[in-house]
């Protein structure tokens, strides 16, 4: 008798997860990748009439990259996803100079200066505090996480937006490098 319970428990147990696991490939689309739907040029007006600072507190108007390709890096320093995968942006900052590469953190100046000590990189942080994410809700992030990434075109359009993780080989693909 026991034997038929544990075996009813088995076949349950697989179909539940099973069931679970379908669900969540039908709905892989609220999880990962962009959504198809990109914020239009209206939204990107919002980053060009926004101007953040650097750690040390060096003022950037953000329309004075209008024109460039352009990278933008929503982060945060206790975002463990954010920090992993900065290497990688700033690598290709560095091969790439012709492209604006910036981070947007949504954090503290105290916590972003004490970050660069310990993991310089090579492109501009900016510190957005809690004004940062609804700048990332406008340019497209409609589900509040963190890492999120916007490519914006040099004609001043969004055309990609990534949420979570992304790594050179993603960031090249989108430039077309």
């Amino acid at each position: 008798m026991r034997n038929v319970a544990r075996i009813v428990m088995t076949v349950l147990l697989i179909v539940v997860l099973g069931s679970g696991f379908r669900w969540l490939y039908l709905n892989r689309h609220q999880f990962m990748g962009a959504d198809t739907a990109l914020p239009d040029k209206t939204a990107v007006s919002a980053l060009w009439n926004t101007t953040l600072s650097d750690q040390k507190g060096k003022s950037y108007p953000l329309a004075q990259f209008k024109g460039k390709p352009m990278i933008l890096n929503f982060w945060a320093t206790w975002c463990e996803p954010c920090r992993d995968e900065m290497p990688e942006i700033s690598e290709l900052a560095t091969a790439h100079p012709d492209i604006t590469v910036l981070g947007v953190a949504i954090d503290e100046a105290a916590a972003v200066h004490e970050f660069v000590e310990s993991t310089p990189v090579s492109y501009p942080l900016l510190i957005a505090e809690n004004e940062g994410m609804p700048l990332a809700e406008t340019l497209g992030n409609n589900k509040g996480v963190l890492p999120y990434t916007v490519i914006v075109s040099a004609q001043g359009e969004i055309t990609h937006i990534f949420f979570g993780r992304v790594n050179s080989e993603m960031l090249q693909k989108a430039l077309k490098l």
